[in-house]
């Protein structure tokens, strides 16, 4: 699997792979950068073009995950990424997948009783990923900032300690497969039982959709299970050491 640097042409890598089209989005580029190299565009939009590489290569092949250079990305450049894609899902990709949905049960002639199943399904992993990021933007991320200006400056523990007590983030992972799991569950219900009396056009770009939602969300739980919670454990350990 070819990877791509920071000598790389943005627009060759789009057509390499234009799953990353959002993801460059949410890194801060938008479309209309000509022949630069991505080293070229993140000076231009200064946005740090190791951190660019990175993510878009650990979205690019799965397979990819150097760790000590993961390991060194900042912080809050992570947060600010994960931030900004709970905004797209929420404000992008939920909506169209919603539009989808209902145009697909909508589709189904005669007697649909299995909608409802449908509906309901897909209504409850929409609130659960709504909540998970809620409770990650909330009560998660605060924490893993302070926790890292806290080491870094090595003072303010105490606060810090009687803030969040003995709060930390091991059980982070689980959360992640629970997700995932759910939106592979409502694939295949539409894949696999749900009568042939649908559009099979408009199942068919509703699955495209799925598909592509779930490379996303699994892309995006590695970033937090393999980048950040390995950051936050280290900086736990590192103040529990010297506190």
């Amino acid at each position: 699997m070819e990877l791509f640097n920071e000598n790389s042409k943005l627009a060759s890598v789009i057509h390499k792979d234009h799953s990353l089209l959002p993801v460059i989005n949410r890194l801060g580029v938008k479309l209309g950068f000509g022949d630069r190299t991505i080293r070229e565009i993140c000076e231009a939009e200064g946005i740090d073009a190791n951190f660019f590489v990175e993510i878009i290569n650990v979205f690019h092949y799965e397979g990819y995950f150097p760790e000590k250079k993961l390991l060194g990305l900042s912080v809050a450049s992570v947060i600010d990424y994960l931030k900004k894609t709970h905004r797209y899902y929420i404000q992008y990709l939920f909506p169209e997948t919603d539009r989808l949905m209902q145009l697909f049960l909508q589709s189904c002639g005669g007697q649909c009783p299995e909608n409802e199943l449908v509906r309901k399904f897909y209504d409850k992993f929409r609130n659960e990923c709504v909540l998970h990021f809620q409770t990650e933007e909330v009560e998660e991320f605060p924490y893993i900032l302070e926790l890292n200006e806290v080491v870094g400056k090595g003072e303010g523990k105490s606060r810090f300690f009687e803030k969040y007590g003995d709060f930390s983030l091991r059980n982070f992972e689980e959360e992640h497969i629970n997700i995932d799991d759910k939106i592979f569950d409502l694939e295949n219900i539409i894949i696999m039982y749900l009568p042939p009396n649908y559009d099979q056009n408009v199942g068919n770009t509703l699955l495209a959709n799925l598909f592509q939602f779930a490379k996303d969300l699994k892309n995006h739980s590695r970033i937090e299970d393999l980048i950040l919670l390995p950051k936050v454990q280290q900086l736990e350990d590192i103040l529990h050491q010297n506190g």
